[in-house]
């Protein structure tokens, strides 16, 4: 590996920049309609003579590229990270970077094929564990690296039964202590619970997971790639993305199309694989692509193998051109760093002889880098995923804590929420035997009317999920309940298990039912999935559901609704 003598400040600056050229499909405006002054510039940001595919960049600056070990590319360190005065250095170093055949595979690179870096800022990589001649016992494995020190942190190896034979480990996301993995040898999605230090493997051999038959690989131009005997690429579950919120996780083959699971489906061990696979989304169908990237407003970044292009795919499914240029020759794995600045390695994939049926590609191998607009073509563009939740200005809003009611009698009110539902008392922090409260130093916290007392107040638990604030006051201007046609909250929902015998309880501690129960419908439609209303006897309304089949979410939507647990 050698780079030209360039500082990495030099590099990302743009000291070798080109022209580029920005793509505009039929009828398309230029990105946010500027001119090429403001337009986003693709510079060169680090040359390697061996073929590199694979890019991360940590949050101190360093720049770390994968460099995999194909057919007639066989000679590698797999690893490298690109220093101040432009060198590069094998990562970790020592027996990591050493491997060749016979020699002990466990603690040293065989094949790279993925490098991500996350928001603890440490490196992980995805080593394949096989060459040309095929899988090196003990070979796979996802290593975890400080990326300051070198230091391996992390060495993940999964049994037989996650990895069976002709499995390939493909790329990598994670999501607090989640880790998901694409297989695309078979298809497949593997999921890691770090705390837990447990596996499961998902959608295994699924359509869902594998490339469509009807659709081939493309180069540059629609060219069809295929060896010198006409065989085809069969890349399967390849790419994956997380949402910002790890509600979503998304994935796609080299030739499409885009599809994405709600992630709380994925780790409900529950649900087999045909039940998950009632809950696949299929998002986009996409031109061949060499990676993704995605940012906290939900788009997701395609390198366009085809066109030599990044694409922009927006949650409300539009696909915008964010820039094109004749050197990303098989755009691969994108990522975005902490500056919001765009790296894509073009690996020349596509001239291996595997694909061209003569190996054509030519050093040097370039990663390109651009810095993100805010906006292109009237579609605003966010921050990196960092596998923590953004702040989104309102974005440390948890979740609803309790909602209130007041009722005629406080401690009728709890009887009947403890018989109704099994609720708990927390606390009263305003008995019946307490001195009421009123005045204008109470008007100014909650907005007691003039003229009213508050009484009682008493906090209690239902369930796992919001608390509920019983208020006990004279003076109450109206003694009925809000109705579905009053302004305002209307109702609260229940979720339970057994909805006949949780209305039964209702109706045995005073409440009244609407007749049901009624099977949900549209995007909640499913077997299992069913609703009833009931009054309490002070009027407020109370809805009884049960949610056993996955819901149907809008291709637009970033997060999955929240549901209790039991717990």
């Amino acid at each position: 590996m050698s780079l030209p003598p360039m500082t990495r400040r030099a590099a990302l600056a743009g000291a070798a920049a080109t022209g580029f050229v920005p793509a505009v499909a039929a009828g398309t405006a230029r990105p946010g309609q500027r001119g090429a002054a403001d337009s986003p510039q693709l510079r060169v940001a680090a040359r390697s003579d061996r073929l590199c595919n694979g890019v991360a960049v940590s949050q101190q600056g360093f720049i770390f590229l994968g460099l995999p070990r194909l057919n007639g590319h066989a000679e590698t360190p797999g690893l490298v990270r690109l220093e101040e005065d432009g060198a590069t250095t094998p990562f970790p170093g020592g027996r990591w970077n050493e491997w060749r055949p016979g020699v002990d595979p466990r603690e040293a690179f065989v094949n790279v094929n993925a490098v991500h870096v996350f928001a603890d800022d440490t490196l992980w990589v995805v080593d394949q564990g096989t060459t040309a001649s095929g899988p090196v016992a003990g070979g796979a494995k996802i290593v975890r690296i400080d990326a300051a020190t070198g230091t391996v942190l992390t060495v993940l190896r999964f049994a037989d039964e996650i990895l069976p034979p002709g499995a390939a480990m493909n790329d990598l996301r994670v999501h607090d202590n989640i880790v998901y993995v694409t297989d695309s040898g078979r298809g497949g999605i593997i999921v890691h619970d770090l705390a837990a230090d447990r596996t499961v493997r998902r959608l295994s051999g699924h359509p869902l997971t594998r490339k469509p038959e009807a659709q081939v690989q493309r180069g540059a131009g629609g060219r069809v790639l295929a060896d010198r005997a006409g065989r085809r690429p069969a890349v399967h579950s390849d790419m994956i993305e997380l949402d910002a919120d790890g509600a979503w996780l998304y994935w796609s083959t080299p030739t499409g199309p885009i599809r994405r699971i709600a992630t709380e489906l994925l780790l409900d061990e529950r649900l087999d694989d045909d039940a998950l696979a009632q809950a696949v989304q299929t998002i986009a169908e996409i031109p061949t692509i060499g990676g993704t990237a995605m940012d906290t407003l939900g788009n997701l970044y395609l390198s366009d193998a085809e066109s030599r292009r990044i694409t922009i795919l927006t949650p409300q499914g539009r696909q915008v051109p964010l820039i094109a240029d004749d050197r990303l020759s098989s755009p691969d794995a994108i990522f975005i760093d902490h500056r919001r600045r765009l790296f894509v390695p073009a690996s020349q994939l596509e001239d291996l002889a595997v694909h061209a049926g003569a190996d054509r590609t030519r050093p040097p191998w370039q990663v390109f880098v651009m810095d993100l607009p805010e906006e292109v073509d009237g579609v605003r563009l966010g921050d990196a995923v960092t596998g923590r939740p953004p702040d989104r200005g309102l974005g440390f809003i948890r979740g609803i804590e309790h909602v209130a009611m007041t009722v005629p009698d406080m401690e009728d009110g709890i009887r009947f929420l403890e018989q109704a539902f099994g609720a708990t008392v927390l606390y009263r922090h305003l008995k019946l035997t307490d001195e009421p409260l009123k005045g204008p130093g109470v008007a100014k916290m909650n907005a007691l009317p003039a003229g009213a007392t508050m009484r009682g107040l008493c906090q209690l638990r239902l369930g796992n999920a919001a608390n509920i604030e019983l208020f006990q006051i004279d003076g109450v201007r109206r003694t009925q309940a809000a109705q579905i046609n009053d302004m305002g909250l209307v109702h609260f929902s229940v979720a339970v298990d057994d909805i006949d015998a949780a209305c039964a309880r209702f109706e045995r501690a005073g409440g009244k039912l609407l007749p049901g129960p009624h099977d949900l419908g549209t995007n909640e439609k499913g077997p299992g999935n069913r609703f009833r209303f009931g009054q309490t006897p002070w009027g407020t309304w109370i809805e009884f559901a049960t949610l056993r089949s996955p819901l149907r979410y809008d291709a637009g939507a970033r997060q999955q609704r929240w549901i209790p647990q039991r717990g």
